[in-house]
């Protein structure tokens, strides 16, 4: 019965994917670009330093719910969990329009390709994108407890 239920979540999680799937334009632009921490700017640009945890998502132009809601409650989550990191500018959150090529750098360096969520401290990057996708609507409790354990394990490094 796991078995099939994970078979579920798993085609549940392709189908979201494939139909909040994107395609490349050219242009680099900042429109959409969400930004937490302070010297807001030198954290973005200067990326990774070694001692800072950088949250990226990466989205299309046209977004369904569950993409808007991967953006939006992931970076309210962390915000609730981890206040003094967001104050003090040890955790920064990006949402990047990649349609735009918005941070072009960050897209070539993480190949990134669609809709994409990730964790980065240093040179260790937690992709969590098929988690968010999975239950930041279903589950919105659990997904909060998968971002709090993945982040706690980030900080301890």
């Amino acid at each position: 019965m796991k078995i099939i239920f994970n078979g579920i979540l798993t085609v549940i999680f392709f189908v979201m994917i494939i139909s909040c799937s994107h395609s490349k334009n050219t242009g680099a632009t900042n429109d959409n670009l969400v930004i937490e921490g302070t010297e807001k700017d030198d954290k973005l640009n200067n990326i990774p330093d070694t001692g800072s945890i950088y949250v990226y998502y990466f989205h299309g132009s046209v977004r369904c719910h569950t993409c808007i809601s991967v953006d939006e409650d992931t970076h309210k989550y962390l915000q609730e969990l981890y206040p003094e990191k967001f104050k003090n500018g040890k955790m920064v959150f990006g949402s990047f329009n990649a349609d735009k090529d918005e941070r072009i750098d960050l897209i070539k360096k993480y190949k990134i390709w669609g809709q994409t969520l990730l964790f980065i401290k240093g040179d260790k990057v937690v992709d969590m994108t098929e988690e968010a996708f999975m239950y930041v609507t279903t589950n919105p409790e659990k997904w909060k407890s998968i971002v709090k354990e993945k982040m706690d394990k980030l900080i301890e490094l």
